[in-house]
């Protein structure tokens, strides 16, 4: 049972130690924030993904109450790597069901909410941006 313990004592500090050294050897991040707009209105509380064309550097942001939001590609790090990236941005609405349930709701339109029919692209360069911009149609 001791062995047992120690060996996953032993795993855990060499994840532990990996992790912390990983943290140097990742890419270089640029500033990357905008603003998501539902039909030219500020969207509060949108989750906006951005899954990169090439490579394995996704970043994520949220949007304030001004629809405003930056880019986070790592925990400790803002921005993103340079690249083309497709884009999906999605917001759940929590809605009172009948007596105690809570229904999940999209609060914005559905073909938004993945990548592949989203219709939504975006490049951000070397020295990054911000001014990315997505405008949404309801309808």
């Amino acid at each position: 049972m001791n062995s047992r313990i120690a060996s996953f004592l032993c795993a855990l500090s060499a994840c532990f130690f990996l992790t912390g050294c990983a943290g140097d050897n990742l890419p270089k991040t640029v500033p990357a924030e905008g603003v998501v707009l539902l039909d030219g209105e500020p969207v509060a509380d949108a989750t906006v993904v951005f899954i990169a064309e090439q490579g394995t550097f996704n970043a994520t942001g949220v949007s304030d109450k001004d629809g405003k939001f930056q880019l986070k590609a790592f925990d400790e790090k803002s921005g993103a790597v340079p690249g083309s990236y497709k884009v999906e941005i999605s917001k759940s609405v929590m809605e009172k069901g009948a007596g105690p349930e809570v229904n999940m709701k999209f609060g914005l339109p559905r073909k938004y909410a993945t990548f592949n029919t989203s219709g939504l692209t975006q490049s951000i360069g070397e020295t990054g941006t911000k001014d990315i911009k997505f405008d949404l149609k309801s309808k």
